[in-house]
This record gives structure tokens, C-alpha cells and sequence, in this order.
């Protein structure tokens, strides 16, 4: 089974080498590739096609002049390049360590589910690599208030903010996704009818370089969460639902945290 290993990249120039040797490493009896899809401004790119002159898979780069759509939209463009229909998408910080992607192609491999997401919240899985309990806490609620907006889509998801997983591409329609933003398994998963099934992992510390974690990109996943749940609708109606799922965030967290029964 053949794979392509799809990697949106914004300036991680100083993980590439070490990213390559790594997922080379756990896939030298594997027909697969190494694809980046590059949005940096610090010679990523660059980076990548001299790692490629001596990896042991083949290293390719797509570097976009013109972003479009975020991280969301590389990885479309990425599965659109891709040599094999399997692809396990993963970030560019290893953060999402490469030994794990052999399980990954295991399991989707069996071939009766679609997408296999790599989970910090189910079995031994854990988010250890969060810098600090401010992302910890983002994390968690995030994770929660997209539960509660997508009960029935996510009801055997853990982690739908996970950006580590294997997909059979061959089981969607790439049209049909509309990425707006860095949370692509969320996109696929509400907007298609995949089958979908999860792994642990331990989410580790970032190699090199800094987190590109922001305000604005926090705009810009809430933003794409009310598109996703509500279209079109009113301003008023929007804010209305929201008030109601971060009322059930909070109380779930309020739970947790033992303040409530």
C-alpha cells in the first residue's frame, strides 16, 4: 500500500531534516513520498529540496506563492498532488511523531473505515506537548464546544482538533470541502460521510522554531466553526447558539474541574 505523507509547512525550516530522517526511518519498506506543501517566508522550501538530495524517499515541495484558505487549503492541494490515494496528514514541529505512522497505515489499511485520526484524548493518548495550561485549557474547551456544535458527526471523535491522521482520498469528494482555516479533520469530517476511527498518541514537545498559534487564528477557527454549523443564517441566531454551547462548555468544565456536580 503506497502513501503520501502530506505536510503543511509555515516557516519550519529547522524541523525539515530532521522530520525527513525520522519519517524515512519508520517507512523504508513502504512505497511512499514525502510531500510539502509550503507557505513559508524563511526558505522552507529551500530547505526541503536540499534534504532531498540525499533522503531515502522522495521529497517533493509545492510552495504557494499565494496561500489560499491556510493550512486547511495546503492540505487540499496536497491531497490533489499526491502520488497515492492514502495520505497521513501531519504538522511540521514533530509534534506528531512520525513512529506512530506506521500504526496509522495499519489501521486504515484494514480498509473498513475511511480516516484514522490520531487522538491525545482517548486510551494512553495525552497532550503533554502544549506549552503551558493557558493552550491546555484552550485545548479542552475548544475540543468540547466543537462536540456540542456537531453531536452526531463527532460522536465516536475524541479529538477533532487533531491534525494528525491517515485518510483514504479516494473515499471523498475534494469539492465538496471548503477550508478556511488550520482544523481541515474537522472540515472533512462534517462536511463529508466518512467512516472514521481514532489511535492514541502523545502529543510531544515542538522540535525547533515557534508555535504559530495566535488570537487570530483563534478568530478564525471560531469563525469557521459557525459556517460549518450554521451557513447563512442570522447574526443574532449565531450569537444565540453560540451563548448556548459555551454554556455547555462551561459547565463541563466547571465538572472536571469538580466545582460542580
Amino acid at each position: 500500500m503506497g502513501v503520501t505523507i502530506v505536510i503543511p509547512t509555515f516557516n519550519e525550516s529547522g524541523n525539515v531534516a530532521e522530520l525527513v530522517r525520522r519519517i524515512s526511518a519508520v517507512l523504508s519498506a513502504t512505497d511512499a513520498e514525502i510531500l510539502f506543501v509550503d507557505d513559508s517566508t524563511d526558505g522552507t522550501d529551500d530547505e526541503v529540496r536540499r534534504v532531498s538530495q540525499t533522503a531515502d524517499l522522495p521529497v517533493r515541495v509545492i510552495h504557494r506563492d499565494e496561500p489560499v484558505n491556510g493550512l486547511g487549503g495546503a492540505v487540499v492541494e496536497g491531497f490533489r498532488a499526491a502520488a497515492h490515494e492514502i495520505c497521513i496528514v501531519m504538522d511540521g514541529d514533530l509534534q506528531h511523531p512520525p513512529e506512530k505512522i506506521p500504526e496509522l497505515l495499519e489501521r486504515v489499511g484494514r480498509g473498513d473505515v475511511d480516516l484514522v485520526a490520531a487522538s491525545r484524548y482517548v486510551g494512553d493518548g495525552n497532550a503533554s506537548g502544549l506549552a503551558d495550561w493557558g493552550r491546555h485549557l484552550v485545548s479542552r474547551t475548544s475540543t468540547v464546544v466543537t462536540r456540542a456544535m456537531f453531536p452526531a458527526k463527532l460522536r465516536r471523535v475524541t479529538d477533532p482538533m487533531t491534525g494528525f491522521f491517515a485518510i483514504n482520498t479516494s473515499a471523498i469528494d475534494l469539492a465538496a470541502l471548503q477550508p478556511r482555516g488550520f482544523k481541515i479533520l474537522l472540515e472533512i469530517i462534517v462536511r463529508t460521510p466518512v467512516r472514521v476511527s481514532e489511535i492514541p498518541f502523545e502529543f510531544a514537545d515542538r522540535f525547533a522554531g515557534e508555535s504559530k498559534a495566535s488570537l487570530a487564528q483563534g478568530i478564525r477557527f471560531f469563525r469557521q466553526l459557525t459556517l460549518l454549523r450554521f451557513g447563512k443564517m442570522s447574526a443574532f441566531a449565531v450569537i444565540g447558539a453560540l451563548g448556548a454551547v459555551a454554556n455547555v462548555a462551561i459547565v463541563w468544565l466547571l465538572t472536571e474541574a469538580g466545582i460542580v456536580d
